[in-house]
């Protein structure tokens, strides 16, 4: 199996081991500190967020690092939010760029702050997720987004060390910026295994006991249909209708589609609604879930599906694989980086009759079924944080060295 990960030789045989303090933190007696700069509060529990929260427990948890975490005590687009992100911000940055030894943005759109911290006298580390695909956005919020991270995108060549997910997030950010290649580390996301609250005899009895509690706590009935699942948001590059069109060609009368996440754009949640009740497709929105409860999701479905048309790495695939859940997804770089052979690839993700074939081929072949179970749990293995961690160290202690 192909696996993606910055490590090689003795670390990548060992996936499954934990690592040391010696082990994880070779060759330094220093005690660095490190400030990470978040976005709002709300957004820790977005892929992005949750990927720099697991970096920071990480390294905290395995390393001789002092990290500090700081975050926006506001919702998202509100004044509030605005005023500490573009006023409180840069004032703490530059308080904190000569005490520390390392600053680091949790995503793009904080690369405005690069130019202030090194004014400051600061070194800055930006975790960089993806580019934005012109024609992949619809309606002003995602334009605005677009455009906002487009025009502060000339400033990450100026970090001390940029850090993305997987190599195809690293080819693209080469492409749109004229970032050197040298100040590039692959660090993928790392994973807890907090997925899997259940540990039944079998899938059969997982399955069953999780859409129990389900139904118990949220009033969801699934029964005994063939649940799909997928986590996210509405986003236009997410793809959703073209999953609610397959599905409509389907029209199998024993699949219930559950959509986890918030309705980021309301139009392309209004066109997936629409298209259900259209076609009479079974389907259930749950715009907000707790942590505990979105593992009993996952171990509730019976296939994930991802028909993303771009990613920087996508969090949710690699989560569904940890739950012991089968993946459908999109042939994408970042997917054929992170999953290898382990998932179910639909070549043509703007074709709705792709997915539809995906789907009953694997729905119909349990066999088929039960090997990208396994082969999915194998390959997450590479993720857990402490193997995640060891690499990323590696990185940090080449740039504060640099």
């Amino acid at each position: 199996m192909k696996f993606f990960s910055m490590l090689s030789g003795r670390e990548a045989d060992d996936l499954d081991k934990p690592v040391s303090q010696e082990r994880a933190v070779p060759n330094t007696r220093d005690n660095p500190r490190i400030v990470w700069f978040m976005g709002p509060r709300p957004s820790s529990l977005t892929g992005v967020g949750q990927h720099s929260l697991a970096l920071a427990g990480a390294l905290k948890k395995y390393t001789n690092f002092n990290v500090e975490t700081v975050d926006i005590d506001a919702q998202p687009r509100t004044f509030k939010r605005y005023w500490h992100q573009f006023v409180m911000y840069p004032l703490h940055a530059i308080r904190v760029a000569r005490s520390c030894d390392l600053i680091i943005l949790y995503q793009e759109d904080l690369s405005f702050m690069i130019p202030i911290i090194h004014l400051a006298g600061g070194r800055v580390c930006l975790m960089f997720h993806h580019v934005q695909v012109p024609g992949q956005a619809r309606g002003i919020v995602e334009k605005v987004k677009g455009f906002y991270v487009q025009m502060f995108l000339p400033l990450a060549p100026k970090a001390d060390l940029v850090l993305v997910e997987c190599d195809a997030a690293a080819k693209d950010l080469l492409e749109v910026a004229a970032v050197k290649p040298e100040l590039i580390q692959i660090v993928p996301c790392p994973f807890e295994d907090k997925y899997s609250p259940l540990d039944a005899g079998s899938p059969r009895e997982t399955r069953a006991q999780a859409r129990a509690i389900l139904e118990q706590r949220l009033g969801l009935q699934i029964g005994d249909a063939l649940m799909l699942l997928n986590v996210g948001s509405d986003e236009t590059r997410k793809n959703n209708l073209t999953v609610f069109q397959a599905l409509a060609k389907l029209a199998r009368k024993d699949l219930i589609l559950v959509r986890v996440g918030k309705a980021f754009n309301t139009a392309n949640r209004m066109e997936c609604k629409t298209l259900a009740s259209a076609s009479g497709i079974r389907v259930h929105f749950a715009e907000s879930v707790s942590e505990e409860d979105l593992g009993y999701f996952y171990q509730a479905a019976d296939i994930y599906i991802s028909a993303t048309l771009h990613e920087g790495f996508g969090r949710t695939v690699i989560e569904a694989q940890m739950a012991g859940t089968p993946v459908i997804a999109s042939d994408i770089p970042v997917y054929e980086g992170s999953m290898g052979d382990s998932y179910l690839s639909v070549s043509d993700p703007t074709n709705p009759d792709g997915w539809a074939k995906a789907i009953s081929s694997l729905a119909d072949n349990p066999s088929l079924m039960d090997e990208l179970r396994e082969r999915g749990k194998t390959n997450a293995l590479q993720y857990l944080p402490h193997v995640v961690c060891a690499g990323l160290h590696r990185s940090l202690l080449q740039a504060l060295r640099a």
